[in-house]
């Protein structure tokens, strides 16, 4: 993988120019980012594919300190773009101010030389010998330059051809072949500025979005809730609280018996009637485990169409919440350190649908609280629309079985973002 990538980067920066051996010993030297503060052993997440979905072009954090970095090591006559017009083509990072151009030609000896010299520092193993390193500390999510494209998200790929440039080398397409520029796009975690490379301080991973086969067990709640002393229970900061959910009930039992059963008739011999066969009556997935602490993480988007992914946190028996018949609960719900402006929901597990229930912006917190529908496990919902996050969900009461509707979450007034 190291030889394929310093190959690859090698045939990067070439690019379709071809240099004599007098030029070749007259490129000029260019210099590599100086790392000024030590750096952990550990790594932040890895970056998944975070697009475009909202417009905010304001420069973010990690994005202005990644373009400040640029200028630092090659001289304040690079030109770094950040921001682009909501308007203005189709999907891109520069509309949420997560995303650079730097403006280096692969037709001019220093620009190559800087380009490939950025980019085997970027992409080529880091002070540990980790490939990719410095990129997974900064939060890059993919680069394009000189007909070429790598993602952060499939690193096994490679440089693969970007836009079918390889076929276009001609002037006309060095724009949009990225001949003219390097163009790098952050994850929410690299925008937010807080990955280790700038702060000597690793983001915590990923939770992992766990499945369930529960659903509401009572469409009714009762109109009043029962009070109770707030109880924690959930934190995702501290590794408290997070329910690991359940396996598919109605799937495979993972045995193999080769079709041989106990139970087997021999057709040689008489019969009798075949009873008449009786429904069984369709079980019910059994209550979540206690939950029991995990290593800190931080609550995400899914990557997957239609999936909402965020977590599962189980609700009743705890503090003064019964085990069992607690049609729903009553609950606080705080986002600690958001990297992205996103949208803090809650709902029913089993239901795709959630409700907002705090709007947080980028680096800020924000509490909101809402009345959720509790899953025959005993757990609820919750999800965050980009970035990532720390999840606090604090039970204030509970409600009985009764004649008010209780398929959806009813999300009340959220707090102010801070």
């Amino acid at each position: 993988m190291l030889l394929a990538c310093s190959t690859a980067l090698s045939t990067l920066a070439a690019g379709s120019i071809e240099a004599s051996p007098q030029q070749h010993a007259r490129i000029p030297h260019a210099p590599t980012p100086v790392i000024v503060q030590a750096l952990p052993v550990g790594y932040d997440a890895i970056a998944d594919y975070e697009a475009q979905s909202l417009c905010d072009a304001s420069p973010k954090p990690g994005t202005r300190a990644l373009a400040a970095l640029v200028t630092k090591t090659y001289g304040r006559g690079q030109v770094v773009g950040i921001s682009r017009g909501c308007s203005i083509g189709g999907t891109s990072e520069h509309k949420e101010g997560r995303a650079l151009d730097w403006m280096t030609s692969v037709r001019n000896r220093q620009g190559r030389a800087n380009a490939k010299a950025f980019l085997s520092w970027l992409l080529g193993p880091d002070q540990f010998g980790v490939p990719y390193g410095n990129a997974t500390r900064l939060g890059v999510m993919y680069i394009g330059w000189n007909d070429r494209f790598w993602a952060a998200y499939a690193t096994d790929r490679g440089w693969t051809e970007l836009k079918g440039c390889f076929s276009t080398p001609g002037a006309g397409s060095d724009t949009i072949c990225h001949r003219n520029h390097i163009h790098i796009s952050l994850t929410w975690d690299g925008a937010s500025g807080r990955t280790s490379f700038w702060d000597g301080t690793t983001l915590t991973p990923y939770c992992a979005s766990p499945r369930s086969a529960a659903a509401v067990t009572y469409p009714g709640r009762s109109a009043d809730v029962i009070a109770i002393p707030p109880v924690r229970v959930l934190s995702t900061r501290e590794g408290r609280g997070l329910s690991p959910g359940m396996p598919d009930f109605y799937g495979w039992d993972g045995l193999d018996d080769g079709g041989y059963r106990d139970d087997a008739v021999d057709p040689s011999l008489p019969q009798e009637p075949a009873p008449e066969p009786v429904p069984e009556p369709v079980p019910e997935p059994p209550p979540a485990p206690a939950p029991t602490p995990t290593a800190p993480c931080r609550v995400h988007p899914s990557g997957w169409h239609g999936d909402p992914g965020g977590i599962l946190t189980k609700v009743t028996g705890q503090g003064g919440v019964p085990e069992a018949g607690v049609a729903a609960v009553a609950v606080t719900v705080t986002a600690l350190g958001s990297t992205a402006p996103s949208d803090i929901s809650v709902g029913a597990t089993g239901d795709a649908k959630r409700q907002t229930v705090a709007t947080v912006r980028m680096n800020g917190r924000a509490s909101g609280s809402a009345v959720v529908p509790v899953a025959s496990d005993g757990t609820i919902a919750l999800g965050t629309s980009r970035g990532a996050t720390d999840l606090t969900v604090d039970v204030t009461g509970y409600y009985l079985v009764g004649d008010q509707p209780n398929t959806t979450a009813v999300a009340l007034v959220p707090a102010t973002s801070r």
